[in-house]
């Protein structure tokens, strides 16, 4: 749970699901002919929301249905609005499983796949999410149809601690995390990995909905904190980003979601310096120099006429992607067939190489982002980053 823009409390959750793509058809599903229906699970509305999010997808099944589609068969695809709570999404997942997808795309809120989950598995249809958890893991779930297109928590954590303990050289660092899931998972394997490197450490667990970090922030500054971490939304992001400011912390910042906070609104740009930091929960290929990437991003630049960023899901381009990819392999969109062409899958994406562990991971390495200027700019491109989950 990381990249929603906002928290409010008593956030109402949303039961509607909201239609794009092409036409929504009225009766099918998985079947041979027709059609391949994909389920879009995302945050689309409220505060939560991120415009734009879902432009990687639009923009991938836009290129396979102009290149023939696949095995022949155009893609259409609906949007379902999970919202951030557990009940959000699983009211989203009965509505999605209504469209009769061939496949469901998204999630990002990992209490809200498990919450759905009992679903998904009746319905026997294959799920390419973007969750961080390890309650989202194929065994938490009791699903092998579940496939992460995301670092685990356990892998974020352990790429920016060994960014910010042996590239940045930090021995002191404050630790603030939101009180839910993955913040607060994630925020105790940065805990656990600055012990064992002898690192001083201090810690606070804050409401989702914050709206004051200045006590830790001047605690940060007091026992000369060279970092901090702060994992949560792009609010408490903001939060840290400006309190740090107006009090005069000049130490490095981790976060999930800087750019994505200046982007829209939330802080100044000026805010963003070399010492702010993004782990980069989109993958970010506007910073990455690979083929793929930066074919991406002319392709991103000529439809949407603008440069893709952080806030776009760029992993849901992908996704589409792996999913035509497996349906080709296993010459069939049936399900099983699908989930076990995705279990043994070797794609080199946007994203780098995607290829699912024994656990369904299908990344391995992270770009680390920093604003020297305010200029997204990549700061290190972390690789063969493990999960145990």
């Amino acid at each position: 749970m990381r990249r929603p823009l906002g928290l409010t409390a008593g956030v109402a959750v949303a039961l509607l699901a909201s239609a794009c793509g092409t036409s929504t058809a009225s009766q099918g599903g998985a079947s041979s002919t027709g059609p391949i229906r994909i389920a879009v699970m995302g945050i689309f509305s409220g505060s939560n929301a991120t415009p734009g999010s879902d432009n990687g997808l639009k923009l991938a099944v836009d290129e396979i249905n102009a290149a023939g589609g696949i095995s022949g068969r155009q893609i259409q695809y609906k949007e379902f609005n999970t919202d951030i709570t557990p009940q959000g999404a699983a009211t989203a997942t009965s509505l999605a499983l209504q469209y009769q997808p061939d496949i469901m795309i998204g999630y990002s809120v990992s209490a809200g796949l498990k919450a759905s989950i009992s679903q998904i598995n009746s319905a026997g249809i294959p799920v390419i999410h973007t969750t961080l958890d390890q309650i989202t893991s194929p065994d938490s779930l009791g699903s092998q149809l579940t496939f992460r297109l995301q670092l685990t928590t356990s892998q974020f954590a352990s790429a920016a601690d060994d960014y910010l303990f042996s590239t940045a050289g930090v021995k002191s660092m404050m630790v603030i995390n939101t009180q839910d899931a993955a913040p607060t998972d994630g925020g105790s394997q940065i805990l656990s990995e600055a012990a064992k490197g002898s690192i001083t450490t201090a810690h606070r667990a804050v409401s989702p909905t914050v709206t004051d970090l200045t006590e830790p922030i001047l605690a940060a500054k007091s026992m000369g904190a060279q970092a901090i971490w702060e994992w949560g939304y792009a609010t408490t992001d903001a939060l840290a980003i400006k309190t740090a400011a107006a009090n005069g912390y000049h130490g490095d910042i981790m976060t999930f979601s800087a750019g994505t906070a200046a982007r829209v609104g939330l802080i100044p740009s000026s805010l963003l310096t070399s010492s702010i930091y993004s782990v980069s929960a989109t993958c970010s290929p506007n910073v990455l120099m690979t083929p793929q990437a930066q074919k991406y991003d002319a392709a991103y630049q000529a439809k949407f006429g603008t440069p893709v960023n952080d806030s776009v899901e760029s992993n849901w381009y992908d996704a589409v992607y792996l999913y035509k990819q497996a349906v080709v392999q296993a010459g069939s969109t049936d399900p099983k067939k699908v989930a076990s062409a995705l279990s043994s899958i070797d794609y080199q994406g946007i994203c780098g190489e995607e290829k699912a562990d024994s656990h369904h991971n299908l990344l391995h390495a992270m770009p680390i982002i920093h604003f020297p200027g305010a200029v997204p700019t990549l700061a290190k491109f972390v690789t063969n980053v493990q999960s145990s989950y």
